[in-house]
Order: structure tokens, then C-alpha cells, then sequence
């Protein structure tokens, strides 16, 4: 009997070796729960092929040990994703094949650098997962007696190492920040009529001119935002129709600030709202036409994205009605007993390059319908204009 135990002995200590180290090579991943998962879940399966391991995925299965066997794996991946506007909360637990708890693995994940750190800490916590190879300390049955040809083989289960909880979210990560300031250029136009009943018409239309522009967000949670744009023209005049009357000294300035929540739907498709003051002033010299107009309104505004291409490409939407407080000088023109009210609405592609790198491309337009009574009839007309702009900036 002394000498099976031995013969057995050597057998196992040349057989179970390998038997662990091709177990440790294959992994039992689990469908991720939460927000955002199936992106995430596919990102790290394909990390962990990359670096040489056999994957298995599989629905949540009623029995871990018994899916695990069957897939021969030798540990055992669960966890949930939290899915925000540029980046994952990924917590994941690892196991061994019994289904017993080994260790951990919880990070904040942005970009493709961030997904390989996140891989690269899941296969360390993996290779740390003891198997079902280690020896057993039960006496070995006599291989011919009936007992050892009744009984399953025996299986050692090497005790669940103690592993620290998960780290508490910092102050950072419990109330995340994304800051993003941009400079900008672009075109613009204007085009203004005033259609009066004697039929002492005004018009007058620019476009394009140049515009710089900067524009600056912070948002908080993930959920709320506060904006703030501005743009001012650049070398721009105004010719009369008369060349001998001159040319009139001529400057546009915009701004515009609001605040708004949105959310995402399934990591693609963002809806919210915002509300906010805007300023516009068309300022231009004396003449005998179109006095300066100034328009300072509220803004209430939709706000809508879809995610074409994850984090690099991103289509935003929005639209926005204005009501202004004031013309400016127009009314010394045309009256004080007006109704103005305005629309705009814009498209803007934008995306976020690694490490933090954003560029953005928009297109729009803006639209005042005006309206002045006066004794003898009212005066009609419009103050609109349409926009494309670029700009490039930072995230942090």
C-alpha cells in the first residue's frame, strides 16, 4: 500500500501542474450587469484574449461551479457596469472555479488607455486564483478495490484567500467634474428686413463674415451642465448703396450662458433641457437706414446627442426658443409697442481624443421675427442668420 501512495504521489505531482496551469489559461466571464455593460464586457473579453487567455461567455447561470465545470474554466469573472457620459465605473469580481470569491478589481475607465490598465489589473487578480489541482490530503483508495471504483475522483478545494474590499469611491469619483474649454472660428451672416405700410422699406444683409469664438462647459455628475459661449466679428464693415456716402463702422458681438441636465438612454442617445440668458448686438455707425439692434433674451433650449462612433464621434442636436427683452435702438426708430420672439437651432459633430484633445464642428441658425405698431400700421419683419463653426480645445 506504501508504495502506491507513492507511485500515486509522483503521478500527481507530474499530472496536476500542468492540469492547473491549463486551467488558470481559461476564464468563465459572466454577462456584466448595469448601463453600459455589453460595450464594456466586449472591450474587456477581447483584452483578455489579446493576452494569451481563453475566454467563455456566458448568461448569469443559476450554479457557478457547475458552469464552470462545464466549460472546463478554471476561474470566474461577474460584475456591473455603471456606464457615464465619457467614461465607465467597472467593478468586477473574480473567482475560482468552485464559484468562492478571490479578489477584485474596480476602476474608473476613459479611453483605450484606461480599458488596457483595467485588463492588465483583471489578468494579474486572475493569476493569483488557486485551481482544483492542488493535492488532497485524504488517503489515496486502493485503485483496484471496489471503493476507488465506486467513489469520484477526489477533489481538493484550496480555501478562498482573503481579499481587501473594494476601495470607496474618492471625493472625485463620488461627484465627478468634466471641465472643457475650446477657441474657435467660423462664418456667419445677417440679414435684416423691415417692410413698413407707406413703404419706406429698410434692408440690409451681410454674409458672410468672420467671427472668433471661445466656448467653455463643466458638468457635474455626469447629469448637470452649465455653458458659456462668445463670439465677436472680425474685420467687418457695412457699405451703404450709396459709395459716396462711406462705408459704416460696423461690429457684431454674441454671448450667451445656461445651465441644463440631460441623461443618456442605453449609453446612445442623449435627452435633457436647459435654460439660459443670451446677448446679441449688431452695432452699427450712424446712418440714415438701420439703427444698432440689441437683443438680450431668455433662452429655454432641448438638447439631444447620439453617439455615432462611442466617444470619437458624437452628433448633437439642439434647439432653442429666444424672448427678448429689448431691440436697442430700434425701438427709437420704429417704436416702443413691439412683439419680437426668436428660434434658433443648431447640428454640432464632436469628439474626444485621448488624452483629452476634443474638437467640434457646428452648423445652425437663428431667426427674430419682429414686430412694431404704430399709428399708420404696423411694421413686419425678420432679423436672421445662419452660422458654421470649428473649434478645438481641452478636457479635463
Amino acid at each position: 500500500m506504501q508504495r502506491l501512495l507513492l507511485v500515486a504521489a509522483l503521478v500527481s505531482g507530474w499530472l496536476l501542474p500542468s492540469f492547473a496551469s491549463a486551467q488558470a489559461q481559461h476564464v468563465l466571464f459572466v454577462e456584466l450587469e448595469g448601463r453600459g455593460a455589453a460595450v464594456a464586457q466586449r472591450l474587456i473579453v477581447e483584452g483578455l484574449r489579446e493576452r494569451g487567455l481563453e475566454v467563455t461567455e456566458t448568461a448569469p447561470p443559476d450554479d457557478l461551479a457547475a458552469a464552470a465545470r462545464e466549460a472546463g474554466a478554471g476561474a470566474i469573472v461577474t460584475g456591473r457596469v455603471r456606464s457615464r457620459r465619457r467614461q465607465y465605473q467597472v467593478t468586477l469580481q473574480v473567482r475560482d472555479a468552485t464559484g468562492g470569491e478571490q479578489g477584485g478589481v474596480r476602476m474608473r475607465v476613459r479611453g483605450a488607455g484606461g480599458v488596457s490598465r483595467l485588463v492588465d489589473r483583471l489578468a494579474g487578480e486572475l493569476e493569483l486564483v488557486p485551481t482544483a489541482a492542488s493535492p488532497s490530503a485524504e488517503p489515496l483508495a486502493d485503485p483496484g478495490s471496489d471503493e476507488a471504483r465506486e467513489a469520484p475522483p477526489p477533489v481538493s478545494e484550496a480555501p478562498p484567500t482573503e481579499s481587501p474590499p473594494p476601495a470607496a469611491p474618492t471625493d472625485a469619483e463620488a461627484f465627478p467634474v468634466q471641465a472643457l474649454f475650446q477657441v474657435g472660428a467660423g462664418l456667419r451672416s445677417r440679414s435684416v428686413e423691415l417692410l413698413s405700410p407707406d413703404g419706406v422699406d429698410a434692408a440690409y444683409r451681410v454674409e458672410p463674415y468672420f467671427e472668433l469664438t471661445a466656448r467653455a462647459e463643466a458638468r457635474f455628475f455626469d447629469v448637470a451642465f452649465v455653458r458659456a459661449s462668445f463670439g465677436s466679428s472680425v474685420g467687418l464693415t457695412s457699405e451703404r448703396e450709396d459709395p459716396r456716402l462711406g462705408q459704416l463702422d460696423t461690429w457684431f458681438v454674441r454671448f450667451r450662458g445656461d445651465a441644463g441636465a440631460s441623461w443618456w438612454i442605453e449609453d446612445q442617445v442623449e435627452l435633457g433641457a436647459a435654460l439660459g440668458i443670451g446677448w446679441d448686438r449688431y452695432e452699427l455707425a450712424f446712418n440714415e437706414l438701420l439703427p444698432t439692434a440689441e437683443y438680450l433674451h431668455l433662452r429655454p433650449a432641448i438638447v439631444s446627442g447620439f453617439r455615432l462612433l462611442g466617444r470619437l464621434l458624437v452628433l448633437d442636436a439642439e434647439l432653442g426658443a429666444r424672448f427678448p427683452f429689448g431691440v436697442g435702438q430700434l425701438e427709437s426708430v420704429y417704436g416702443r409697442d413691439h412683439d419680437v420672439w426668436g428660434v434658433d437651432g443648431l447640428m454640432r459633430l464632436h469628439g474626444l481624443v485621448e488624452p483629452g484633445f476634443t474638437w467640434a464642428a457646428e452648423v445652425g441658425f437663428r431667426h427674430y421675427e419682429l414686430t412694431f405698431r404704430r399709428p399708420d400700421g404696423a411694421v413686419t419683419g425678420h432679423d436672421a442668420g445662419w452660422h458654421a463653426t470649428a473649434w478645438v480645445g481641452w478636457q479635463i
